[in-house]
């Protein structure tokens, strides 16, 4: 009874956390559901099993000849059995395995990558929705202000022209939110197509996810032990390495052995037959070109770890600036309630119509810079904190 109970609790804080974090919520529907994702887990199926394929044994041959001359009757059958040198079957088990191994390395940077488009299309969401939340309360400010006009020219305080200003500024602040709504349902589109055309329901994203900016070294630290990519990399140099080990005993000789019968001249004839093949040819430079392969891939793989140190210094610098000026951002929006000021100053009259429009058209472009700087800080983030 003790043990249920532990596994009810578990399982309950199990699905609690996952209820509070939609992005991984999502995400796991996506792996789910991409087609491509699935394609590729078939694909490295089939190659695994070509792979194994090639280091069967060639298939038996049986033989039969009938020959006939004058007053003589000669006929004989076989069977015989060809095999290449007995190492090289080893040697291709091992380049096999390294091979499925590499193939499902790469198979898990294309899911991690998966998960990281998929996440940065949410992030992306939740920046568009927090500009139509701030759009919206801006409209309702504006529509305060039109009422509150109108009402001003029927006492005379107030022209239609003022009316008619504040009328175009909402105006134009709405048609500029329909834009957020395109954006919106063109990153909800690309969403849909990586959950393989099902649908998303994204109503829960409305706020970034928890995360905070680590040292740099942490995040470097992080991609040398987890990233997927790099361990693929280093996959296919070690499969590389077992494809020249095979390529190397390419050139020791191959064997056939045979069982004969043959008839002549009513006398009946047993035996075995034994042949070699030489490869003096067929292995020309196939040593040499998997010895290149081998480099290739560490060099490639030494190339990319290089890359992305650089490319994660970068993004932090860039991270690192950015949140300072976020924080700026936020102290400066504190101490002042901008809206709440520019409406008592105009409803006490201390600024007119025009003026109201052009404070709050800048305080809409400060906002609103805010707001592409958050969303720009959290696209950052989430690349650094892919590894951890």
């Amino acid at each position: 009874m003790k043990h249920l109970i532990l596994t009810l609790m578990s399982g309950c804080v199990a699905m609690s956390l996952n209820a509070a974090d939609p992005f991984a919520d999502i995400e796991s529907h996506v792996v789910a559901n991409n087609t491509d994702l699935a394609s590729l887990a078939r694909a490295n199926e089939a190659d695994n099993l070509a792979a194994a394929s090639e280091n069967n044994l060639s298939d038996p041959e049986i033989e039969f000849e009938h020959l006939w001359g004058k007053g003589s009757v000669k006929w004989g059958a076989g069977i015989s059995q060809s095999f290449e040198w007995p190492g090289l079957y080893g040697a291709r088990s091992k380049a096999n395995k390294a091979g499925a191994e590499a193939r499902r390395l790469m198979f898990e940077s294309e899911r991690a990558d998966l998960i990281f488009k998929s996440r940065q299309l949410m992030l992306e969401i939740v920046g568009i929705r927090q500009q139509m939340q701030f759009a919206d309360s801006i409209i309702s400010n504006l529509e305060h202000l039109l009422a509150t006009t109108q009402l001003a020219m029927q006492r005379g305080q107030a022209t239609r022209l003022d009316v008619s200003k504040a009328r175009f500024a909402l105006l134009s602040l709405k048609q500029e939110r329909e834009r957020y709504t395109d954006l919106l349902q063109s990153s909800r589109s690309q969403l849909v197509a990586l959950n393989g055309g099902k649908n998303v329901d994204i109503s829960s994203l409305d706020s970034y996810p928890e995360a905070s900016l680590l040292a740099q070294n942490e995040y470097i630290e992080a991609f040398d032990s987890n990233s997927p990519f790099a361990a693929a990399m280093r996959a296919r140099v070690e499969a590389a390495n077992a494809e020249a080990g095979a390529a190397r005993l390419l050139s020791m000789p191959g064997f056939t052995v045979g069982y004969r019968h043959a008839y002549e001249e009513q006398t009946h004839f047993n035996g075995f037959s034994l042949g070699i093949s030489l490869p003096l040819f067929s292995g020309r430079h196939k040593r040499k070109a998997a010895d290149a392969a081998v480099l290739a891939e560490k060099l490639g793989a030494d190339s990319y770890t290089i890359s992305m140190h650089a490319d994660i210094a970068a993004a932090h610098t860039k991270a690192s600036r950015m949140q300072a000026r976020l924080d700026d951002f936020r102290k400066a929006f504190d101490d002042c309630d901008y809206t709440g000021i520019l409406t008592r100053l105009y409803e006490n009259g201390q600024i007119n119509v025009i003026d109201y429009i052009n404070e709050i058209n800048y305080y809409l472009g400060v906002r609103r810079e805010y707001l592409q700087l958050q969303n720009e800080y959290q696209l950052t983030l989430a690349s650094l904190n892919r590894y951890l």
